[in-house]
C-alpha cells in the first residue's frame, strides 16, 4: 500500500493546522467561511481520494477507460462549482470565473475569429488587429472555430478544456508508463485526475489546459519513437505539428520543448545498437521539419518580435501580479521567497484585507496540496539521477528548464505559470510515493515543519508590506 491513511493523517494535520494558524494569529482578516470551508473539503478529498483510487483500481484492466470517465467527471463539476463561486462572490465576470481578464479577452478574440470564418476573411489578419504577438493566435483560433459550429457559448469552450484536461490525464499515464513501471503509471494518472489546480484551470476559460495537452503528446510520441521502430516517421511529424502548435500559444516555450525532444532522442540509453543510427535519423528528420514548418508558416519573420513580446508580456504580467498582491517586488526580502517558489510552488495566500485578494486566496487549496506533496517530487528527481531514468529525460528536462525560465523572469511564484510543469512534476511524484527507505515519513514531517514556517512568513510578509502589522 503506497498511500496509506498514515500518509492522509499526516497531510490534513498539515494543512488544518496552517489555517488553524492563520485564523488564530489574524482573525480580522479571514477569508469568507464558504470558501474556507470548500478549500478544506477540496483538500480532504484529495488526501481521501489518492488513498481509495490508489487502493480500490489496484487491479483493475479497465483502468485506462475508469481514469478516463472520472477525470472527466471532475472536471465538469469543477466547472459547476467555480460558475457558482463566481455566481457568489464576482458575478460581474460571469460567465467567466473571479476577477477574469485574459478570459474576457479570449473570448473578444474568439468572436473576431468566429466572425472571420464566416465571412470569410484571413483570421490571422483579423487577429492581429486585437492581439500584439502571435503567441496567443492559437487559443483564439480554437475557440473561434468552437463558436462558429456551436455558437458563442463560452460553456462550450470550457467542457471542450475538460475533455482536453481529461485526456491529458490519459496521456500522463501513458507517459508514465513508458518511462516507469505500471504502479508509477497508475499513481501518476490517479493524481493528475484528482489535482486540484490541473481541476481549477479545467474550469477556466483559459488556454492553459490545452497547452499543457500539446506539451503532452510531444513527450508521448517522443517516447513512442524510442519504444518501438515502427512508425517512428508518423510520430515524428505528430511531434512537428505540435510544436508549430505551440508557437501560436506561447513562444518561448517551443526552443526549450524541442530542445527536450532531441535530449530525449539522443541521449536515451539503450542496448539496441540501430537505435544510435535511427537517433541520428530522426535528429536530423526533426531539425529539417523544424526549419521547413518555420519557413511555411512565415514563422522566421515572427520568431525574434514574438520572443521579444513574450519577455515583454512576463514582465507586464510580474507587474500586474505585483500590483493585485500589492507588494513591491523590488525589496530583498521577498527575493528568498521567489527562489523558493521557484522550487516549491507558490504558496497560498490565505488572508483577506481587501477586496483584489479574492482571486487569490480562492484557490489557497491548490497551493498547499501541492506543497505538500512536493516532498515526493524531490525523492523522484533523485531517484531519476540517480537511476539515470533514460526514459525520463524529456519529463525531467522540460520541468527543470522551465522552472528555471519561470525563476529566471521571476514569474515563478505564480500558479498560472507553474501549471505547465505540473503535469510531468508529477510524474516523479508518483515514482516518490512508491519509493521506500527507513526515515521517509520522518523526513516528510521535517519538510512540512519547514513549509509551515514559509507559508506563514509568507503572509506576515504580506500584511507587513501593506504596513497591517
Amino acid at each position: 500500500m503506497y498511500w496509506n491513511k498514515k500518509h492522509i493523517e499526516v497531510a490534513l494535520f498539515f494543512a488544518i493546522g496552517v489555517l488553524f494558524c492563520h485564523i488564530l494569529f489574524f482573525p480580522e482578516y479571514i477569508m469568507p467561511l464558504p470558501i474556507l470551508l470548500g478549500g478544506l473539503a477540496v483538500i480532504i478529498l484529495f488526501f481521501a481520494g489518492v488513498y481509495y483510487y490508489t487502493n480500490s483500481w489496484s487491479t483493475y484492466k479497465s483502468f485506462k477507460t475508469r481514469l478516463l470517465l472520472h477525470s472527466l467527471f471532475y472536471r465538469l463539476v469543477s466547472i459547476a462549482v467555480l460558475y457558482e463561486l463566481t455566481a457568489l462572490y464576482d458575478p460581474v465576470h460571469l460567465p467567466f470565473e473571479i476577477a477574469a481578464l485574459d478570459s474576457w479577452n479570449y473570448h473578444y478574440s474568439g468572436v473576431i475569429v468566429a466572425d472571420a470564418i464566416r465571412e470569410g476573411k484571413d483570421i490571422f489578419y483579423e487577429l492581429s488587429h486585437f492581439w500584439k504577438s502571435e503567441s496567443d493566435y492559437g487559443f483564439s483560433t480554437c475557440i473561434g472555430f468552437m463558436y462558429s459550429i456551436f455558437g458563442k457559448h463560452v460553456v462550450v469552450v470550457k467542457i471542450f478544456n475538460a475533455i482536453v484536461g481529461s485526456f491529458t490525464v490519459l496521456r500522463i499515464y501513458q507517459i508514465t508508463q513508458i518511462a516507469y513501471e505500471e504502479k508509477q503509471a497508475r499513481i501518476a494518472g490517479i493524481l493528475t485526475m484528482l489535482m486540484p489546480p490541473l481541476l481549477w484551470f479545467s474550469g477556466l476559460f483559459l488556454k492553459e489546459t490545452l497547452l499543457i495537452f500539446l506539451i503532452a503528446n510531444i513527450c508521448y510520441f517522443t517516447l513512442k519513437i524510442i519504444e518501438t521502430e515502427k512508425f517512428r516517421i508518423p510520430n515524428t511529424i505528430l511531434i512537428l505539428l505540435f510544436l508549430g502548435a505551440i508557437f501560436y500559444f506561447r513562444t518561448v516555450l517551443v526552443p526549450i520543448v524541442f530542445g527536450c525532444v532531441l535530449l530525449q532522442i539522443v541521449f536515451n540509453k539503450t542496448k539496441n545498437r540501430n537505435y544510435r543510427l535511427f537517433a541520428g535519423f530522426i535528429t536530423i528528420v526533426l531539425v529539417l521539419g523544424s526549419l521547413f514548418i518555420t519557413y511555411e508558416l512565415s514563422m522566421d519573420k515572427h520568431i525574434e518580435d514574438a520572443i521579444e513580446s513574450s519577455s515583454d508580456q512576463f514582465g507586464t504580467e510580474l507587474d500586474k501580479a505585483s500590483k493585485d498582491r500589492g507588494i513591491n517586488y523590488t525589496a530583498a526580502l521577498i527575493s528568498p521567497l521567489l527562489i523558493a517558489g521557484a522550487i516549491i510552488t507558490p504558496f497560498p495566500s490565505l488572508l483577506n484585507f481587501e477586496e483584489r485578494q479574492l482571486g487569490i486566496y480562492a484557490h489557497f487549496q491548490n497551493e498547499i496540496v501541492r506543497n505538500v506533496m512536493y516532498f515526493f517530487v524531490f525523492i523522484g528527481l533523485f531517484r531519476f539521477i540517480k537511476q539515470r531514468k533514460s526514459g525520463a529525460i524529456f519529463v525531467g528536462s522540460f520541468a527543470v528548464l522551465y522552472i528555471m525560465v519561470l525563476a529566471v523572469s521571476g514569474i515563478s511564484f505564480q500558479d498560472r505559470f507553474q501549471l505547465l510543469a505540473l503535469p510531468f512534476l508529477i510524474i516523479f511524484m508518483a515514482d516518490g510515493i512508491v519509493a521506500k527507505y527507513p526515515k521517509k515519513e520522518k523526513h516528510w514531517v521535517g519538510y512540512l515543519s519547514f513549509i509551515f514556517f514559509a507559508i506563514l512568513f509568507w503572509n506576515v510578509f504580506k500584511l507587513s508590506n501593506r504596513g497591517l502589522i
